[in-house]
């Protein structure tokens, strides 16, 4: 029985689906099939019940999950200990990134990687999202991390998600649909919007889901400011669609009402042509982001 095997066993375990499961691990689905088929096998046993709605864990597969678990937990807590005493040479991550992603959804976490590995350098520059992706396709061994719809994921590379948030309504607490429970696109055929340019995404998930009810959307101001745009929605100029996420201490008149369309969903996702051509501080850091990325909403 190797360790290896072990591990992606218990890391599938936390999923119902294999295919998320496997893209935890940057391998293929195929691979990691294959990997807790000969696992199966060699233990004479079944570990998943594997229906259309998912995979769960059998008897058997419980019974390994809580023996192996504290082994692996205690691996990976020895192995980050380990890298951040012993690892004294000094290192650096290169990543493009979405210019509010940090300020806005993770604010402390660059600060406590640095508290944990002080040797790796963190060379991060902002980008919009599609120049984050020109980026990684110029070059395998380049790092990306932005916002995307969660359906559009694989689309042009691989991809990590970090975390992935129901989009909603931003608008001013004054405006008629903010007493509403909850929303459909479609209601906002009268509305001016307020949109991030289009160099990000979200432009063209707003154009899809305009298409889809049959109107095309009343882009009322455009801009790379996302604070620009929250003042505007504060000032009651226009709705805002957005991770529900802003800096309250700035705008008081903001409120966010969800959407009804289970399609409204963008994720936080780090993007690569290819995780082997990584750095190893690069992998660290994925890491790192992905263990600890804090729910804001």
């Amino acid at each position: 029985m190797e360790f290896k095997h072990i591990e992606y066993f218990i890391k599938a375990s936390h999923f119902k689906s294999m295919s998320k499961a496997a893209e935890s691990m940057y391998i293929s689905q195929q691979a990691l099939g294959k990997c807790m088929q000969n696992l199966e096998t060699e233990l004479g046993c079944r570990l998943f019940e594997r229906t259309s709605k998912g995979s769960t864990l059998t008897d058997e597969g419980r019974y390994l999950y809580e023996k192996f678990l504290p082994v692996v937990e205690s691996y990976y807590k020895a192995q980050d200990e380990a890298l951040a005493r012993l690892s004294t040479q000094p290192q650096k991550v290169t990543i493009a990134n979405s210019p509010w992603l940090f300020g806005l959804l993770f604010p402390d976490l660059l600060f406590k990687f640095k508290e944990k590995y002080p040797n790796i350098e963190l060379d991060l520059f902002d980008r919009s999202d599609t120049e984050v992706l020109q980026y990684v396709l110029e070059n395998q061994t380049h790092l990306g991390l932005i916002t995307e719809p969660e359906h559009w994921h694989g689309r042009h590379t691989h991809f990590s998600t970090v975390k992935t948030y129901a989009l909603q309504l931003c608008l001013h607490k004054d405006h008629p649909l903010a007493k509403c429970e909850s929303v459909s696109f479609g209601d906002l055929k009268d509305e001016k919007f307020l949109l991030l340019d289009k160099r990000s995404f979200y432009q063209q998930i707003v154009k899809e889901k305009s298409e889809e009810y049959g109107f095309k959307a009343n882009i009322a101001y455009e801009t790379a400011d996302i604070h620009q745009l929250c003042s505007l929605a504060d000032n009651n100029k226009g709705i805002l669609i957005c991770i529900p996420v802003t800096p309250h201490n700035l705008f008081h008149n903001l409120t966010f009402v969800p959407f009804s369309d289970k399609d409204m969903t963008f994720s936080v996702a780090f993007i690569f042509q290819n995780y082997d051509k990584l750095s190893e501080p690069e992998k660290r850091f994925m890491e790192f982001m992905k263990r600890n990325a804090v729910e804001k909403v």
